[in-house]
């Protein structure tokens, strides 16, 4: 039960990420700061599930190469944010018990967005979808104030949700 309630507010983040993704407008180049990152990172430092995590990943891969403003921009975005999916779990299971769980929710935002910024780039040249001479441009135009905007966000939503957490499953314990 505790996996499909997981699963579930997953779900509600990624839906809130993806309307962030979507109505953010692209910053000059056809990139734009991927918003929907954060809700990702979220979804990372709340739950423990490595699973629940990873299936969030895939999804949130597909919703942003949905909502792409980048022609031909599906699969760098798929292939982005399961790289990123990896990286981040990866560096969360490794951290999580020498490093505060509010550090955590900086250091993964920053280290993450940019990451998968650089990963969306360097995949979507390497397809022929964007020119080379566009990265620079869009890393500065498009990662760099994700990387900002992620990091604001998820130190707000982060810090709020596990009060919520802990307010949840103190009411659970007196019903």
């Amino acid at each position: 039960m505790k996996n499909l309630r997981e699963m579930i507010l997953a779900g509600l983040l990624l839906s809130i990420g993806l309307v962030l993704h979507y109505i953010t407008p692209a910053t000059g180049t056809p990139v734009k700061p991927d918003f929907l990152l954060a809700m990702l990172f979220l979804c990372f430092l709340i739950f423990e599930d490595f699973s629940v995590s990873f299936v969030a990943g895939i999804a949130a891969g597909i919703l942003s190469g949905i909502t792409t403003s980048v022609p031909g921009g599906l699969i760098p975005n798929v292939i982005d944010k399961i790289l990123t999916t990896i990286v981040c779990l990866g560096i969360i299971y490794v951290t999580r018990k020498f490093i505060n769980q509010y550090i955590l929710s900086v250091i993964v935002p920053i280290l993450g967005t940019l990451f998968s910024g650089f990963v969306f780039l360097s995949t979507a040249i390497l397809l022929k979808i964007l020119p080379s001479q566009s990265f620079v441009p869009a890393f500065f135009t498009a990662v760099i104030p994700a990387t900002v905007g992620n990091v604001i966000l998820i130190a707000v939503l982060f810090g709020v949700l596990k009060q919520t957490t802990k307010l949840y499953n103190k009411r659970r314990k007196i019903v």
